[in-house]
């Protein structure tokens, strides 16, 4: 059984509006990170860390709870797509009690970078609830001069 919210659609409206207004904007202002777009039929965004290292990018985000097993995380050229679910049960007995509680949902967080990465060469390591990505900078490509003669 899930909770009814009044308000939710008012807020997914928003947030649609709030990624129109995003997408208008980023045209003028390229140096804008987008960073944060909520996937659809999430629950909740986890918050993310992302640095600029000099041959990479470092992303750290908690998920506390999740297994590696739970985890789905898709890289491409420019953005970073991680999608979980959690499921969580605790049951107590007491002599004159009995606790039972369940917990599940799923998360989901698109980031988009700032500069292509190379997807082929990213690491991923999960600890103690904290999950850290490291991409690697796509190398640039130099541009090649050719001299022309003029006849």
């Amino acid at each position: 059984m899930r909770r009814y919210y009044p308000l939710a659609e008012i807020t997914s409206l928003e947030d649609t509006f709030d990624r129109f207004i995003d997408r208008f904007f980023s045209d003028f202002f390229p140096t804008r990170w987008q960073t944060e777009e909520k996937l659809p039929g999430v629950e909740w965004v986890p918050s993310v860390d992302l640095v600029e290292k000099k041959d990479h990018f470092l992303l750290r985000t908690e998920i506390p709870g999740i297994k590696k097993e739970n985890l789905d995380i898709s890289v491409s050229d420019d953005s970073v797509t991680i999608k979980g679910e959690v499921r969580k049960e605790k049951e107590e007995k007491g002599d004159r009690y009995y606790f039972a509680e369940r917990c599940c949902g799923s998360f989901g967080r698109c980031v988009r970078l700032p500069r292509e990465v190379d997807p082929n060469k990213v690491e991923a390591t999960l600890k103690d609830g904290i999950l850290e990505l490291k991409l690697p900078k796509k190398e640039v490509q130099k541009a090649k001069f050719v001299e022309v003669k003029v006849k």
